[in-house]
């Protein structure tokens, strides 16, 4: 598979990195918390940094209940996993668009000193 056309490499809190389609859109929800949208709103990705399973699902609540509008009929068009375990690197996809499954396995963790030594143990 081809990265997204256009994409730009973000990193994250110096945690992850995501290659971003230009067009799509980029906010910060609160600190460690990242929201990106599709150009056409179709799909909507929410990231959290350290945080367990069920506290990111408690602070994406609010915004999984605005865009729930996008996965009406289909259970497929929703997701939530841990992405970055040893980072706590947590993702939340809502809805469906070309760029959703290049975006997904594109986030990656930022290497640092203790993640070299983690993936050497």
């Amino acid at each position: 598979m081809a990265a997204p056309a256009r994409a730009a490499v973000l990193t994250v809190d110096d945690i992850y990195t995501i290659d971003v389609p230009a067009d799509w859109e980029t906010a910060q929800v609160e600190p460690g918390y990242m929201m990106y949208a599709s150009p056409d709103k179709k799909a909507v990705f929410l990231i959290t940094v350290g945080q367990s399973m069920p506290k990111h699902r408690e602070k994406t609540a609010a915004m999984v209940k605005r865009y729930d509008h996008l996965r009406i009929g289909s259970p497929d068009r929703f997701v939530t996993l841990m992405r970055i375990q040893p980072k706590r690197v947590a993702v939340t996809v809502i809805g469906d668009h070309a760029d959703r499954v290049k975006v997904y396995w594109s986030i990656k963790a930022v290497e640092n000193d203790a993640m070299k030594q983690w993936k050497a143990n």
